[in-house]
């Protein structure tokens, strides 16, 4: 049994659509896909890497200037900076009241003659500590060398108060 041929019908075959390659699925609604910018991910990952290494300065520099040995070291070397050029009316001024009662000015001049110590002399500050807890005032070691020529000389400072105040004082020959 044959159906009658409607009028607006063809005799040709009703084929299927062609299937789309794998590039034209991938491509997706758009075409062809876009040019690829490898100098872009190049900017992005130096810009990345770049912003890295500045978060991770400023942590390290912040951790060594704001640490609480930081203010001992620096006192320290001011100090023995003051103790090595002679200006020990400004060092003596760093004493605390406690310290100045048992060294007077004159006898730090004396003892600092007899040590032989001068303005070649450089100090190594190889330890500063910060000893204060909360709620107690600021204190803080340091211990180091005092170097004058071929002659050294063991040094070693205790700080205390806000601002640090010199609280001990020890300078020994090696």
């Amino acid at each position: 049994m044959t159906f009658p041929q409607l009028p607006n019908q063809s005799q040709a075959r009703m084929e299927r659509p062609r299937e789309p390659t794998p590039q034209e699925l991938w491509a997706g609604p758009g075409g062809a896909p876009r040019k690829r910018s490898p100098w872009l991910w190049i900017g992005l990952g130096v810009g990345g890497a770049a912003a890295f290494l500045a978060v991770a300065a400023g942590v390290v520099l912040a951790l060594v200037v704001f640490s609480p040995g930081a203010g001992v070291r620096r006192a320290s070397e001011q100090m023995s900076a003051d103790l090595a050029s002679g200006n020990l009316s400004r060092a003596y001024g760093e004493f605390t009241p406690a310290l100045k009662q048992h060294l007077s000015e004159t006898e730090l001049t004396s003892r600092l003659t007899e040590l032989q110590i001068d303005p070649t002399c450089a100090a190594d500050i190889q330890r500063a500590d910060s000893l204060a807890r909360a709620g107690q005032r600021p204190r803080g070691t340091a211990e180091g060398v005092l170097v004058c020529g071929s002659r050294a000389f063991d040094l070693s400072y205790r700080w205390e108060g806000d601002p640090l105040m010199l609280d001990g004082i020890r300078i020994q020959p090696r």
